[in-house]
């Protein structure tokens, strides 16, 4: 190859020329010219769209909020006497009232229920009945040893008893101390009162004649013995009246009951017997 410029065949190698691109940039120039202008045409009425409807909804939004404040402005209504706080709180105490009463019934509708009772476990029970040491008691016969015992039982039992009595007798001295006791009369100079009807020793005892005299006591009591025997008398004879009464009363029942209860038979209504 010379160092000279190589000139190719653009054509040999299935490419265009230079020439032929520029005229085609040059012709599609124009037409690309036309559609940005048209782009931009768009963009520039699509901003206005949007700055109107901005525009728009600022005075919507101006508007709304001057009538929510016309709405909002509270009325003004003449003064009227507040209801006391009382009213108030009988409202919290019946709204309390009211719950405590619905959750009592709840409980109560819990209680009601029905809750089956689980399975009891034995094995604990099990356990220690295994655990356990099985002692076989004999019953021993009378020896000298259980004479022992039983005389130290008796020693202990002698002692319990005269401790116990030692424990009441210093309870009753106690008691005795702790009584109130009543003051002796103080000493007076005074001297005793003398009685005006009592008869001096100079003058001699004027003799009582002694009757004899009979109490009615005895004479009420012969009385009343025959009084009680009469009502007696009377009250048995009314008892056994009253009993033969109810004896016949039941008798003449019973025997209406037996004719009540005797089979009779009925007569044919369908038989051709001359009447």
């Amino acid at each position: 190859m010379s160092d000279s410029k190589a000139e190719y065949n653009w054509g040999d190698l299935g490419v265009e020329s230079m020439e032929s691109f520029a005229s085609a940039i040059s012709e599609e120039f124009p037409r690309l010219q036309q559609h940005r202008e048209q782009v931009e045409q768009l963009q520039r009425r699509g901003r206005q769209i949007v700055s109107q409807a901005q525009q728009h909804s600022q005075v919507l939004v101006s508007n709304l909020f001057k009538n929510m404040k016309i709405s909002c402005e509270k009325p003004t209504f003449p003064p009227q006497v507040s209801a006391p706080k009382a009213y108030r709180f009988k409202d919290i105490y019946s709204s309390r009232k009211d719950q405590l009463i619905r959750e009592c019934r709840e409980q109560e509708r819990k209680q009601r229920e029905f809750h089956s009772r689980p399975m009891p476990d034995f094995r604990q029970a099990h356990s220690r009945q295994s655990s356990r040491v099985v002692v076989h008691r004999i019953t021993c016969p009378t020896t000298p040893n259980v004479l022992k015992n039983s005389r130290e039982m008796e020693e202990k039992r002698r002692l319990r008893v005269e401790q116990l009595q030692r424990e009441r007798e210093l309870e009753s001295q106690l008691h005795k101390m702790q009584a109130p006791r009543a003051k002796p009369i103080p000493q007076s100079s005074r001297q005793p009162l003398k009685s005006s009807n009592r008869p001096s020793s100079a003058v001699p005892a004027a003799r009582v004649k002694v009757e004899p005299f009979n109490l009615s006591a005895e004479s009420r009591v012969q009385q009343r013995r025959i009084f009680n025997i009469q009502t007696s008398k009377a009250q048995e004879a009314r008892r056994r009246e009253l009993e033969d009464q109810r004896q016949r009363a039941e008798r003449e029942a019973y025997q209406k009951l037996r004719q009540r209860t005797t089979f009779r038979a009925r007569p044919n209504p369908f038989s051709q017997t001359a009447r």
